[in-house]
């Protein structure tokens, strides 16, 4: 599993995925997480897919067996268990960024600098569009 070619394009232009969409599936990925793809692409919210890998690879685990213990570090290499934090805080961020950022500009179209407080009120009334 690795992030998708233009992550960084994408971090830098503010238009990053839902943080699952961020990372793309490598070949050989499948045996280990099979039930979590579809169609090449995460079926389930990213944390939900790394604290399931983590409980079926025991990878917080120190009292592995051999087998156990080479089978944990094969995915600690395929998947990025300590950073896929890191990924879905950014994507979040601007998935909420540009939300807000639509309100206010919606809010900015429909008010003038000279309007006084109850008329910037009605704006945020039930049938404007506005969700408070």
């Amino acid at each position: 599993m690795k992030l998708i070619p233009n992550f960084a394009e994408l971090l830098h232009e503010v238009k990053l995925p839902a943080a699952e969409k961020c990372f793309s599936i490598e070949e050989g990925d499948e045996k280990y997480i099979e039930q979590w793809i579809k169609d090449g692409e995460i079926t389930c919210e990213l944390e939900k897919l790394f604290n399931w890998i983590n409980l079926e690879y025991k990878l917080k685990r120190t009292d592995l067996n051999d087998e156990e213990r080479q089978l944990a570090e094969e995915v600690k290499k395929r998947f990025p268990v300590d950073q896929w934090r890191v990924i879905k805080i950014f994507s979040d961020h601007q998935k909420k960024y540009r939300y807000y950022k639509k309100a206010i500009e919606d809010v900015k179209r429909r008010t003038t600098p000279r309007m006084n407080e109850q008329a910037i009120m009605t704006i945020f009334s039930p049938g404007w569009g506005i969700n408070t």
